[in-house]
């Protein structure tokens, strides 16, 4: 079954489930596009957002220009920036004749699939709470990722967490090697950028040890953080046991700490949707087959979770033994390796297909040197309306071809550029409270 966000709100980070007919058939047409606005006060943007979307309550489409709760200059000092396609021809001083389109052909480029790494144990079922319990548990060994993502849809304060229980043979090592948890919000955007950022950016690791039988929360500013009614609470952690560990993800009333509430909780039912489960090898490499040359390659794309060329993941409900179907591949963090080669420099960008995206990334180089990215780097989100579809003569002949469209109008969040000796590589994951798929494009870079 594939769900459109308009259909569907309750679906996580309002997927839009695109085939590729779909998906190709909106690089056919222009989408919404707009360079960064003014600085406006926070305040007064988040004022007329709608709590769900971020988008605008009233006309006032102004602000979705100017919404700013994680921007780059925030968080790291690296070079990501927001530009469209038209922006990019007018920086180099050309004119675009009236009634001329910048459209470019793009074909897709191949790379091969090779999955591996962590279990995941993913939580979004109920997303919407309306009574506490366990949202999900399973037991886990070795490398796990851990995401949650539920809103506190009761009418008093709920905290989330993850608790721990050993019930291995021992004592077990767990170390937490990478995590993000955004601030509790009613703004989902705003809260789905925040984590990824969080998650992406550079941090050291965290490491305790836990007695057999012992019970506790994974981090401690879990029992700290509380939902207000309305609030979307919004996690991934990464961690490894070195004994089996129950993991249990739990909502429970905010006067409680979870190892005592835990004691006496039963397990929620799953909604309708079903997004929770257990996922094993829950990385995924996509590496290009060959090096890349902007001269000689013109503009290619990879796309990024529309369940065609990049299929979603498949696990097991260990609550209930039922297969699930993990839509958008959330959780699962993607290895991009995409070498470059020849003299001139290749630019990178990332452009949503399905619609509104906030989200982030991360580089890294042949020399070491990482960076954090943030997609868009200078606003919360980017590409409204990039999910409208057009009847287009040829769609299909574009899809089994690999062929799409770079329209003038498409936004793009540079995500840097990068010459042969770069070898650039890059960590993604689907970013919670936006839309799918999203494509990473790579194309010369212009010459100023």
């Amino acid at each position: 079954m594939k769900f459109a966000n308009k259909n569907h709100p309750r679906i996580l980070c309002r997927t839009a489930l695109l085939s590729a007919t779909a998906a190709f058939a909106l690089l056919f047409a222009p989408t919404s596009g707009a360079a960064a606005g003014a600085n406006l006060p926070q305040d007064d943007v988040r004022a007329n957002l709608a709590p769900e979307t971020g988008a605008e309550r009233t006309g006032l489409r102004a602000h979705q220009d100017n919404t700013r709760c994680v921007t780059q200059a925030e968080t790291t000092t690296g070079y990501s920036r927001l530009v469209t396609r038209g922006e990019s021809s007018a920086a180099q001083g050309k004119a675009v004749p009236a009634g001329h389109s910048l459209s470019r052909v793009m074909h897709a480029w191949p790379v091969a699939q090779e999955d591996g790494g962590a279990t995941l144990l993913f939580s979004d079922s109920p997303e919407y709470a309306t009574q506490d319990g366990v949202l999900y548990r399973d037991v886990v060994q070795g490398a796990a990722r851990v995401l949650y993502y539920h809103v506190n849809q009761m009418d008093a304060p709920k905290k989330v967490a993850v608790v721990l229980e050993n019930v291995g043979a021992g004592t077990s090592m767990v170390t937490i090697s990478r995590s993000g948890a955004g601030r509790p919000s009613p703004h989902y955007l705003d809260v789905g950028k925040e984590t990824q950022a969080l998650y992406f950016d550079t941090q050291k690791s965290r490491r305790f040890y836990m007695n057999k039988g012992e019970v506790r929360v994974l981090d401690d500013a879990m029992e700290q953080t509380v939902l207000a009614p309305g609030d979307l609470v919004y996690g991934t952690y990464d961690f490894t046991t070195t004994q089996e560990m129950r993991v249990s993800v739990v909502i429970y009333p905010a006067t409680m700490t979870a190892p005592v509430f835990l004691k006496h909780a039963s397990v929620l039912p799953a909604d309708e949707l079903h997004l929770r489960g257990t996922f094993a090898k829950a990385d995924r490499t996509l590496r290009a087959q060959r090096a890349y040359d902007p001269a000689a390659d013109g503009i290619v794309y990879v796309l990024l979770a529309d369940n065609e060329s990049d299929r979603y993941r498949t696990g097991i409900d260990a609550t209930d033994g039922s297969r699930v179907l993990n839509y958008g591949n959330y959780g699962i963090l993607y290895h991009l390796e995409l070498p470059v080669q020849g003299r001139s420099r290749t630019q990178f960008y990332l452009s949503p297909f399905g619609g509104t995206y906030a989200g982030a990334m991360r580089v890294q180089v042949r020399s070491g040197q990482q960076q954090l990215l943030l997609t868009p780097p200078d606003r919360t989100y980017f590409g409204e309306g990039s999910d409208e579809m057009t009847e287009a003569s040829g769609i299909e002949r574009a899809r089994s071809s690999g062929l799409g469209i770079l329209m003038d109008r498409m936004e793009l969040a540079d995500i840097g550029s990068y010459n042969a000796n770069s070898t650039p590589s890059f960590l993604f994951s689907p970013p919670g409270a936006s839309n799918l798929p999203a494509a990473l494009i790579m194309m010369p870079m212009d010459k100023k």
